[in-house]
Formats: structure tokens, C-alpha cells, sequence
């Protein structure tokens, strides 16, 4: 198994301590163990705000609440394997469009062939950066759970909860 985050880890701290002061804004790593972030949501959102690119390596489980998070906060979401990318969020990410709102590194790229996650990333036109932007701020409404007495513009949107019951009835 392939171990994607200590290779993260890895490229974020070496461009960040490097000579060129300009790398410093491109990786921010937001250590979130021991439970730090649970009640201090300002800790991890605030550096997905400021982000074009919100990395998802696997965790416990194919699912990630980080996923949801950079979305709401209008970042990018990075997979490196495809169960935790398209498998796992069809609902709310529509597979078909995960082109358009997503980007996919395969794990093993980088982890056994020394693939750099920024090089990546940076070879992204930035009208592409801008147009999958754009589409993942579209996805918002779809990712909250909307307050019944919301504004008129939102209630014309299905949240989370209403596109988890048409997707649980569609199944059915």
C-alpha cells in the first residue's frame, strides 16, 4: 500500500524550506491530529479559503469530511485514488463532470515513481484553475444542509440531504 501522505508531507516541507521565498504560499500543511481541529474549524478552513488546491489523500475510510470542507470553501479537491475520488461522492459530485472540478494524481505516481504533486498543479492553465473554481462553487448547495427557513435563492437548491434521499430512493 502505497503511503501518499508521508510523501506529501514530504514535498510540502521541502518547497517550503527552500531558498525561493515564493513557495511559501504554495503548500500549507494543517496538522489536524489528536483531534486539534475538532472544535477550532478556523484552524483548517482558513488556509482552504486562501487555497486554488485542497489535497485528499485516503484516510481511515474511502470517504473524507475534508473533501466536503474544501468545497465549501471554494478549493479544489486533489485525489490520489479513485475509490475515495468518483466512487465515493456521486451524489454530490457528479462523476460524469469530475474532470471539470477535480484533479487526479495516482498515489503510486508519486509515491514509487517520484511524481511532484506542485509541478502537477502547476502546469494547470489558470482558465482551467479558474473554470473548475467556478464549477466547485456551483457544488456548494450541494454539499451543506440548507436551514428550512433559508433565502429564497437556496430553497430553489437541493443540499446534501435532499440529493442523499433521491440518491437512497433512485437505489431503491
Amino acid at each position: 500500500q502505497p503511503r501518499v501522505r508521508r510523501s506529501i508531507r514530504s514535498e510540502c516541507e521541502n518547497a517550503t524550506s527552500s531558498s525561493d521565498s515564493s513557495y511559501d504560499t504554495l503548500c500549507e500543511i494543517v496538522d489536524c491530529s489528536n483531534g486539534v481541529c475538532e472544535h477550532d474549524p478556523v484552524r483548517f478552513m482558513r488556509p482552504m479559503l486562501s487555497a486554488s488546491f485542497c489535497l485528499q489523500p485516503p484516510g481511515d475510510t474511502t470517504t473524507r469530511r475534508s473533501t466536503f470542507d474544501a468545497v465549501l470553501a471554494g478549493c479544489i479537491p486533489v485525489f490520489f485514488e479513485e475509490l475515495s475520488a468518483k466512487a465515493q461522492y456521486g451524489w454530490h459530485l457528479p462523476e460524469a463532470e469530475f474532470e471539470e472540478l477535480s484533479v487526479f494524481i495516482p498515489k503510486e505516481e508519486v509515491v514509487f515513481r517520484g511524481m511532484r504533486i506542485l509541478d502537477v498543479l502547476q502546469q494547470i492553465p489558470r482558465g482551467r484553475v479558474r473554470r473548475m473554481r467556478e464549477r466547485v462553487l456551483e457544488l456548494m448547495p450541494s454539499v451543506f444542509y440548507r436551514k428550512h427557513n433559508s433565502s429564497p435563492g437556496l430553497k430553489t437548491k437541493k443540499d446534501a440531504v435532499d440529493l442523499a434521499i433521491d440518491g437512497t430512493l433512485d437505489k431503491i
